[in-house]
């Protein structure tokens, strides 16, 4: 084609032919402008394409992470309210002197008390794409401001849990340290809603028989007041937990929503 258009060129120079020469340089310009015009117009398209296909597979990698967050916010709603039922259960015998409360019901009421579970939010895709600047190219504006209030509003959540941690760490764990652990067994394990689980833990505690004879002093302890003030305490933060909890995933239904009509 190049070699076509100088032989053309050349004709038209030879013949002395300027004005149709002079047409056929502009005209060849034109040519020239259009073809990379439309060689913009392509690579243009090709970018816009790859940006939309990076979005999809960022939204497709976000309802994954959002599932895994609903999850274990339904796993965190259901340990927390069973804590609830544990520490009203407790908070009854104690404001209820007259009804006694036997060694082995208190251990199996106490044993679940000494865990709490990790904040955890599944943010890696959120993260990754902001980090590596892909937002900018994205056109689903409100969904990323909706996405990034979301994964912010975590803090709040993740504080709370921290607090239950250091509370039981500070306010529950003195008080029971003045009695040993012979409430620990398999019974007592049975209530205890470790999301992974501690049935072995359990079962070796079990298999080694306590041929002590311990005289139970856990009235002592349920009368204690501090051991009154850790599980109302416990109970406030638990109740306050799940609202926060509610309010996400309330937020999460809304987002996958969302996505799933963006899709």
């Amino acid at each position: 084609m190049i070699s076509l258009f100088r032989k053309i060129r050349q004709k038209l120079l030879s013949q002395n032919r300027f004005t149709r020469y002079l047409v056929y340089a502009i005209g060849e310009i034109f040519l020239v402008v259009i073809g990379i015009l439309i060689a913009l117009q392509i690579n243009t398209w090709n970018e816009n394409r790859k940006y939309r296909n990076q979005e999809a597979d960022f939204y497709s990698d976000i309802l994954s992470d959002l599932d895994k967050d609903l999850e274990k916010l339904d796993f965190l709603t259901e340990f927390h309210r069973n804590r609830i039922e544990i520490l009203s259960t407790l908070l009854t015998y104690l404001r209820n002197p007259a009804d006694k409360m036997g060694a082995e019901k208190f251990g199996i009421l106490i044993e679940p008390l000494y865990y709490s579970e990790a904040a955890t939010s599944y943010s890696t895709a959120f993260e990754s794409a902001k980090s590596s600047g892909a937002f900018s190219n994205f056109r689903q504006k409100e969904t990323l401001k909706f996405l990034n209030q979301y994964y912010a509003d975590f803090e709040k959540v993740r504080i709370i849990m921290t607090s239950i941690t250091d509370f039981i760490n500070d306010r529950f764990e003195p008080v029971m340290a003045t009695i040993p652990s012979y409430h620990v067994s398999i019974n007592s394990g049975k209530m205890v809603m470790a999301e992974k689980g501690n049935s072995k833990f359990y079962e070796l505690l079990d298999s080694i028989k306590d041929n002590r004879i311990i005289k139970s002093d856990h009235e002592k302890v349920l009368y204690d007041p501090r051991f009154e003030a850790f599980v109302i305490g416990d109970l406030g933060r638990c109740f306050n937990l799940i609202s926060r909890i509610e309010t996400r995933k309330e937020n999460l239904l809304l987002l996958k929503a969302q996505l799933a009509a963006n899709q």
